[in-house]
Formats: structure tokens, C-alpha cells, sequence
């Protein structure tokens, strides 16, 4: 009997491991860890948490987000980033946030926050979002921390709350 016993203890044991290591296999994550090549943020790697609660986006939280079609396609004609890429960046204005663009700078909240580069580093122009109003709910303004070589919000206006794949935390940056 104790036999018995021992061989349902030991397969029960089994079936939870094979479970605990294929989870992961065919559930969705909450947390993820990504590297980040770009100088936009600091280069290095960031746990990402799954956005809980869109209420808890806010200006300085540093987001991993999809860009905008458009946007997407620019920046892998340019090289800027493979297709597909998410980006990190942090956010500079939430709703009902003024943002401005205006005599090549970023304006929130009547605040000069960022340069507008009419040329990327390689020299080619850059389409500039021409906009000067209050952003609407569900819409978020992202900036890199370099803002010098970031391709952002100023190129590609403000993105969708749903675009945010998550909240990123540095782990090891440089």
C-alpha cells in the first residue's frame, strides 16, 4: 500500500512541475524582461509589469509601447528599428494635458519641455506632429530621456493607452 502511495505522491509532484515549467509555455506573462539597444532611455535591461489599470499610467512613468502604424513604418525604412519593435519611453503628458508644438520645441502645459529636430541623425528630414491642443482620454505623450536622438511623440504625435505593452523598470542600465 505504501507503494501506492509513494508512486501518486512522486507522479503528483511530476504533473506539478511539468505544469509549473510549460505555464509560461501557453499562459501570458505579466512580467517581462527586455533589453534596450537604443539611447533613447538608458541602454540596459528592464522588467516590464503588465499595465493593471490604464489610471495608473502618469507623467514620468517609463512605458513599453508599440508605436503607430505610420510611425512603425518609418522607423524601420529608416533603420531606426526592426519591425515590429516596441519601444520604451517615458511619458511626458496624460489627458487633459496641453501639448504644443510650437517654434521648434515641445510645449506642455504652456512649459517648454523638449527640442523639435528637423533632421534625424542621418540627416533626413523629420516630420514633425503639428498640433497645439489638450490631449483627449485614453491618449499619452511620450518622450525619450536622450531627447536629442529620440524618436518620439514630437515625430508621431501621442499614442493610445492600449498601445502600452507595459511598465518598465530598470534592472541593469549603463
Amino acid at each position: 500500500m505504501m507503494a501506492r502511495e509513494t508512486r501518486v505522491a512522486l507522479l503528483t509532484a511530476t504533473a506539478v512541475a511539468v505544469a509549473g515549467v510549460a505555464a509560461p509555455c501557453v499562459l501570458p506573462l505579466r512580467t517581462q524582461i527586455v533589453f534596450n539597444p537604443s539611447a533613447s532611455v538608458a541602454r540596459g535591461w528592464y522588467r516590464v509589469d503588465a499595465v493593471r489599470a490604464p489610471g495608473l499610467l502618469h507623467v514620468g512613468s517609463l512605458v513599453l509601447a508599440r508605436l503607430p502604424t505610420s510611425a512603425a513604418a518609418l522607423a524601420e525604412q529608416r533603420h531606426y528599428l526592426p519591425a515590429g519593435t516596441p519601444v520604451l519611453k517615458r511619458v511626458a503628458a496624460v489627458a487633459p494635458q496641453t501639448v504644443c508644438i510650437a517654434r521648434q520645441q515641445v510645449w506642455i502645459d504652456a512649459r517648454a519641455v523638449a527640442v523639435v529636430r528637423m533632421k534625424d541623425g542621418a540627416g533626413q528630414s523629420l516630420s514633425i506632429w503639428a498640433h497645439c491642443g489638450r490631449l483627449v482620454d485614453g491618449e499619452l505623450f511620450l518622450l525619450g530621456d536622450a531627447q536629442l536622438v529620440s524618436f518620439d511623440s514630437r515625430y508621431f504625435g501621442p499614442v493610445r493607452v492600449d498601445a502600452v505593452l507595459g511598465i518598465a523598470r530598470p534592472l541593469w542600465t549603463w
